[in-house]
């Protein structure tokens, strides 16, 4: 319950930027000092760096944001964020409920990113997103039904592609796995990591 003398914290997003943060925060400050609130649109945290995994049929274990926050004060809000006002020091959120609205006295503004599939012509129809478990659940349907043979290209050359692509090639060694980037390959690596993804 809040108080009307503490410091209203409204953490959006509960990736890693966000969920550190939050954790970070409560144990920082005393909740008699700070009301900690949480929102994030889905109630599960997404381990984003291991969603490859998912997509290739390994199992991962959907960690609630309501356990992972159990017994730290901070209130976890699941809420899609509509909006946010700067000036009133405002947050518009959208749930099950309706909408509604949290005052804040400090922003974390930790959302992270997305794609958008309608930027790159025949994504929408063909490309698979792993950034969360749906995506990647999509994605390991589809795996699962393409015939040996199929070329499966995997686009961006970061560690996500890169490990993308790997997962893919071992989990399916009858498909023809290939991995597109701008640039060279792997040119953000030390020298021995480029030799060893040649």
């Amino acid at each position: 319950m809040q108080h009307p003398t503490q410091h209203r914290i409204v953490v959006l997003g509960a990736g890693y930027a966000g969920a550190v943060a939050a954790g970070r925060l409560a144990r920082r400050l005393r909740s008699e000092d700070a009301a900690i609130t949480l929102v994030n649109a889905e109630p599960h945290f997404v381990e984003r760096v291991r969603m490859h995994q998912l997509a290739v049929g390994q199992d991962l274990r959907a960690r609630p944001l309501d356990e992972m926050f159990a017994n730290t004060g901070v209130e976890v809000r699941i809420a899609k964020v509509t909006g946010v006002d700067a000036d009133r020091r405002t947050v518009a959120l959208t749930d099950e409920d309706g909408t509604g609205e949290l005052v804040y006295d400090t922003l974390v503004y930790a959302l992270g990113s997305a794609w958008d599939p309608q930027d790159v012509p025949g994504a929408a129809e063909h490309a698979h997103e792993i950034a969360g478990r749906p995506g990647a659940l999509r994605l390991r349907e589809r795996l699962a039904g393409l015939e040996p043979g199929r070329t499966v290209v995997v686009v961006g050359g970061g560690l996500t592609g890169l490990e993308a692509a790997s997962e893919i090639a071992e989990a399916r060694p009858d498909l023809d796995v290939s991995l597109t980037a701008r640039g060279e390959l792997g040119d953000w690596l030390s020298p021995k990591g480029r030799r060893h993804l040649r």
